[in-house]
Order: C-alpha cells, then sequence, then structure tokens
C-alpha cells in the first residue's frame, strides 16, 4: 500500500500547523506505516523538531 508520511509543527494559539516534510512510503499496512513514520520521526533531518505525524493514503486522507 502507498502513504504519505507528513511530519508537522502545531501552534496551540490558533491550531495552525506547518508542514516540515512530506515523505512517500509504500508498506504492507498501517501498522507498518506507523512503525516507519516513528523511525524517521527520530532520524530525517528536518529544519526543525517536528511536533506531530500523520500518516495519509495518496489522495490527502489522514489514516
Amino acid at each position: 500500500m502507498n502513504f504519505v508520511i507528513e511530519f508537522y509543527r502545531l501552534r496551540e494559539e490558533d491550531g495552525a500547523h506547518a508542514t516540515l516534510d512530506r515523505v512517500p512510503l509504500e508498506a504492507a499496512n498501517l501498522e507498518s506505516a506507523i512503525d516507519i513514520a516513528g523511525s524517521l520521526f527520530h532520524t530525517l533531518a528536518m529544519p526543525q523538531i517536528p511536533d506531530h505525524v500523520r500518516v495519509c493514503d495518496w489522495s490527502g486522507r489522514e489514516l
């Protein structure tokens, strides 16, 4: 299955979020995608440390 992992920061005051990185991913199932997202959270070099991670399908629906 194809997934997109989104790493983003969330501003608590107004709920605005800024996407730091989007990583396309092919995984066997959602559980595998979540495991990979967790490991990427700690290993990707991003300009800021993300607050949240989202796993989406190719059309952008959050899973």
